[in-house]
């Protein structure tokens, strides 16, 4: 049996046997989130939105004081308004509350609650001038109980019953000593104890005196030195108003001092106190990771729209950093909280956001501090401040409009390239019309600042390929779904960007191509700048197109200012970490990659204007994005039952693989309801897998719209083929190259059906071989192949309807969703995805919509697939070899409805 004892450390070696094992407990964030919902629980406090003090909430020890500062009586449940702003704020509404019970204790004899606090303070004022951090028994006592004997009475043992002093055992002596529990509270303490005696014509005197700064940072400072300092820093403008400590503060300690302003309460900040923070966070040196707790503090704090260090602080900071010194100050503090607490910060937004159509200026300041995230090369990070950008927006575009506006004019290409991105997955969420509405107007505006920037005559051309795409996409939109939203001037769908500037050139003999060269790999340089290439062969680095490639992007990479002295260590650790066989699955890229990744754009934009698009680029005739910013929701859970296919059935798998029932029901060939949608719908497309204990079921549903002549020869020859394969019955055409959202009003959504015409598909038939002209048919789905393989993407293919099916109703993308909707609001389409045992995904219509797009057409539902036994596939038994030789391991419904007609199989 193991008992496990947890306490401070001061009392480990008097409590504990000699031969106990030590554990230092280091709480993870998901630990302090779990003990803030139990302490928060039973003192009735609700956070909400309100900023908390996270980085000290590693100690339970504070979190109990917190508690107590907040809601000490726990008679009602407090809120935001309740909740202290600071770490002194914590303390000087706890030592209230402390002091105020004690003075009402209606057991004991009572005590002023004032003279309590001036003993508190003498306590103190003993520690600073003894230069102790603890003092004996008696001593305490003297201080604390001048006139009080009895021990009953004693303010020290109530002091020590409320938790605020400890007694403790002096090791190897029968006699005890004090102190107070928490060393933050005592520094506060001992700093208020200091300021209490100067007069205010003295404060900038005394507070510049050598001797004091000796007893906090010199070589024989006060064991409570840091903490005191702390509370002078944060105390000295609640006691004096408008002054800061930083400003008295010797020379080599100022920047120290000021570093710990970032803690004050906003109201206690004044002009001069901002401008020298924000001044010495630009001037730092990038190597300092003394850096690190600053960048922490103002990401505590964004979202605090009272707060004068909020996210409008750190963009000031940031937008003030050279590329390269952002990189290594910020973006490194991002890659090293990007596993942990960013993520978890995101995916916050992310639900907050996607949950409510409701913005305040805290979440316009979110926004603006995570659209910095974007700078990362950790991918999982950058798509996810992607998503919450989009998921900000979506509601009203307008907001992200504006805040993609104010960072068009940054020194980094990733943030304004994935903020347009995802200012369109945002506006794609809006087909219905809008006219003259203040969608509309939001849009113009934002087309007329993409206009004004980068189009004809634009005031910051660039070649950036994948940031034109998405501009691309804006207008594109905008012409197809809201004309009235484009500016004079811009063809929709051929808009003309402004000439950019010749691209500079690094050849192999310039001084520094020898350097730049080392942020390449070999699969960079052939695969990306190669592929770029056409006419080139596979490793043929003398291609003259592919030297002045490589020269361009090396000269680019340079002049956004990789340097092996900064970068060289920094890209080796990613590098390394990304080798390790068992390191975290997080795709995290080398600086020099992501300066190549925006050379590489800009390159391949100049191929473009020069019509020598990559031939990479296929029949899309664009750069696809490496993520689609529209980020549909994955597919519901299909409500309705699903067949048990393969059930646990008393015959054994030899009868059972030929001859087991696979039935389809009709509440799955045609459901009567979905989404609250009645009057029928119907399984057009699908799959379905189903699994159990050895045994699969699976299959596949198709819908055929047929000319009432060919109904019998096809169900004739449907039903006759002995093995349906993957062919017989042809499979929808596949959509790639397509935004999510842009389904169904891009015109890439489009396909074109022509047997011999290039890029398009050939005409669907039923044939009984490929020699036979086969039996016609329509279909009303395509298969939508997503090319992103972000983690918060779709997560794979589904069948969605028809662009031709879309236009016949006038259909419109139900926002977040795969699924379309009328320009009434009804749902027609209804995408679900199964869930386990099952796997696979299915695609209904609304029954009236196929049967008006079906016409005189017939409708014939057809669902087919094949049984099978787990085996090992070295030994297959003779009997199952004999089925599969038979095919009577392959099932097949076929259903016909029509006008008039009731289903049948």
């Amino acid at each position: 049996m193991a008992v496990i004892v947890t306490l401070r450390e001061a009392l480990a070696d008097q409590a504990l046997p000699k031969d106990t094992l030590h554990l230092e407990l280091e709480w993870q964030r998901a630990e302090v989130n779990d003990i803030l919902r139990v302490y928060f629980r039973h003192y009735l406090i609700n956070p909400a939105d309100a900023w908390l003090p996270m980085g000290e909430f590693h100690n339970p020890l504070f979190v109990r004081m917190y508690c107590e500062a907040a809601n000490h009586d726990r008679r009602v449940p407090v809120g935001v308004e309740a909740l202290p702003q600071s770490l002194i704020g914590v303390f000087e509404l706890y030592r209230k509350g402390v002091v105020e019970r004690l003075a009402q204790d209606p057991a004991r004899i009572p005590v002023p609650a004032d003279q309590i606090q001036r003993r508190l303070t003498a306590l103190a004022r003993h520690l600073w001038t003894h230069n102790v951090r603890r003092l004996s028994f008696d001593e305490a006592r003297r201080i604390l109980d001048a006139d009080q004997p009895n021990w009953d009475e004693s303010l020290l043992r109530r002091l020590v019953e409320e938790g605020v002093i400890f007694r403790e055992e002096i090791k190897g002596s029968d006699d005890t000593e004090c102190g107070f529990v928490f060393d933050r509270l005592a520094g506060y303490l001992i700093a208020d104890s200091i300021l209490v005696r100067i007069p205010p014509s003295d404060v900038n005197e005394q507070l510049a005196e050598a001797a004091l700064w000796q007893s906090l940072l010199g070589d024989q400072a006060h064991p409570l030195g840091e903490d005191i300092l702390v509370g002078l820093i944060s105390l000295l403008p609640r006691r004096f108003t408008r002054h800061h400590l930083w400003r008295a503060a010797p020379d080599e300690h100022r920047s120290l001092v000021l570093a710990q302003e970032l803690t004050t309460e906003s109201e206690f900040l004044d002009d001069e106190t901002v401008d020298a923070l924000a001044t010495a966070l630009v001037t730092a040196h990038p190597s300092k990771r003394k850096g690190r707790p600053a960048i922490s503090r103002l990401w505590e704090i964004r979202r605090s729209a009272a707060h004068r260090l909020n996210a409008v602080f750190l963009d000031r900071v940031l937008r003030q950093l050279p590329l390269p010194e952002r990189d290594l100050r910020w973006t490194e503090w991002a890659r090293g909280q990007a596993p942990g607490r960013l993520t978890t910060d995101l995916e916050r937004a992310i639900d907050r956001w996607s949950g409510s159509s409701n913005r305040a200026d805290s979440d316009d300041l979110d926004a603006l501090a995570i659209a910095w995230l974007l700078t990362s090369t950790d991918t999982s990070l950058r798509d996810l401040a992607t998503k919450a950008l989009q998921r900000y927006g979506r509601p009203e575009p307008k907001r992200l409009f504006d805040l993609a506006t104010r960072l068009l004019g940054i020194d980094d290409p990733y943030v304004i390239e994935r903020v347009v991105a995802a200012a369109f997955g945002a506006i794609s969420a809006h087909q219905m019309p809008d006219p003259d509405g203040p969608l509309e107007g939001a849009l113009r505006d934002w087309l007329v600042q993409l206009r004004d920037r980068f189009l004809d005559g634009g005031t910051t051309p660039t070649s950036h390929e994948q940031l034109r795409g998405h501009i691309r996409a804006f207008y594109e939109f905008a012409g197809s779904l809201h004309p009235a939203a484009v500016p004079e001037g811009v063809d929709a769908f051929a808009p003309r960007f402004a000439a950019v500037a010749p691209a500079e050139l690094m050849e192999d003999d310039d001084p520094n191509a020898e350097e730049c060269a080392r942020t390449f790999g070999m699969d960079f340089e052939n695969y990306i700048i190669g592929a770029a290439i056409n006419g080139r062969d596979n490793y043929d680095f003398t291609h003259s197109d592919y030297r002045r490639a490589r020269a361009e992007v090396m000269a680019r990479v340079w002049a956004l200012g990789w340097r092996e002295k900064e970068f060289s260590s920094v890209d080796q650790s990613i590098a390394a970490n990304a080798e390790r066989p068992y390191s975290a699955k997080r795709r995290v890229e080398r600086y020099g990659k992501k300066y190549g990744w925006v050379a590489y754009h800009e390159m391949v934009g100049r191929l473009v204007d020069v019509g020598r698009a990559p031939a990479l680029f296929g029949d899309a005739e664009r750069l696809m994005p490496d993520i689609d910013p529209t980020f549909p929701d994955r597919p519901p859970v299909a409500p309705m039952s699903l067949p048990l296919w393969a059930p646990m059935e008393p015959t054994d798998d030899q009868t059972w693989l030929p001859s087991g029932t696979v039935a389809v029901p009709d509440h799955l060939w045609s459901p009567e309801e979905i989404h609250g949608v009645d009057g029928g719908w119907l399984l057009v497309e699908g799959y379905l897998d189903h699994r159990r204990d050895g045994r699969t079921v699976f299959g596949f549903f198709r819908t055929l719209l047929l000319n009432p002549e060919d109904v019998e020869p096809a169900r004739q020859l449907a039903s006759e083929r002995q093995y349906p394969g993957n062919h017989f019955f042809p499979p929808l055409p596949m959509v790639r190259d397509v935004l999510a959202a842009e389904m169904p009003w891009s015109p890439r959504f489009e396909l074109t059906f022509d047997e011999d015409a290039q890029g398009a598909f050939p005409h669907r038939a039923l044939r009984g071989d490929w020699q036979d002209d086969g039996i016609g048919f329509g279909q009303v789905a395509v298969d939508f192949s997503p090319d992103s393989t972000s983690d918060i993407g779709l997560g794979g293919g589904y069948d969605v309807p028809s662009s031709e099916f879309a236009a016949k109703f006038g259909l419109r993308q139900l926002p977040g969703t795969v699924d379309l909707v009328g320009l009434d609001g009804q749902r027609a389409s209804a995408v679900f995805r199964a869930d386990k045992p099952w796997r696979g995904h299915l695609l209904f219509l609304r029954r009236d919509l196929v049967e008006g797009f079906a016409g005189d057409r017939r409708i014939m539902q057809v669902a087919w697939g094949e049984r099978e036994v787990a085996t090992d596939w070295h030994s297959v038994p003779s009997w199952m070899r004999a089925v599969h030789r038979g095919y009577a391991h392959v099932w097949r419904h076929i259903r016909m409805l029509g006008a008039g007609h009731s289903a049948g199989n």
